[in-house]
């Protein structure tokens, strides 16, 4: 019996040191890498928002809305085509509806902003300021406007 009281354990050696450093960087290293994969994969959860935004937002120019002969005061969808083109009264409604209450009709949850341009000249712009923006998506469509080919640049952010 005396040769187990004389024989005792240690609780800290020199390798259960070192072991549990390597653990601890191990552990450390895992933990960041988690994090750093969570905020990349919210990112492109993010983008990919703004890209199905962008493309919602561009079919309002090949859609007539409802009621088809809205007006600032009845519309409960927004379209602005009329005859295979975009309507220039359907324009000035827009305007008269305003941008925070065509978020809310469009269904946005980011800021957007769309120019219509005759080739290089923009003729019309619609929407927020895109300056200090964090993310911006960008979607470019033809379409035709008092008798004219146009490109339209829609382009969706936000602020952070």
């Amino acid at each position: 019996m005396e040769i187990y009281k004389k024989l005792k354990g240690q609780a800290l050696s020199f390798d259960f040191l070192i072991s549990a450093a390597i653990f601890i960087l191990i552990l450390a290293i895992l933990l960041t890498q988690v994090g750093n994969s969570a905020k990349e994969l919210n990112e492109i959860r993010e983008k990919n928002e703004m890209i199905q935004e962008a493309y919602k937002l561009s079919e309002i120019f090949f859609n007539k809305g409802y009621p088809e002969n809205w007006n600032s005061t009845n519309v409960k969808i927004i379209g602005l085509q009329k005859d295979n083109r975009i309507d220039w009264n359907k324009l000035k409604s827009l305007e008269k509806i305003g941008y925070q209450k065509s978020l809310i009709l469009l269904g946005l949850k980011n800021d957007y902003n769309f120019t219509i341009f005759n080739d290089t000249t923009p003729i019309y712009s619609f929407g927020k300021n895109t300056e200090k923006t964090s993310s911006i998506m960008k979607v470019d469509r033809i379409s035709i406007l008092n008798g004219s080919i146009v490109s339209i640049q829609i382009l969706v952010f936000n602020y952070d």
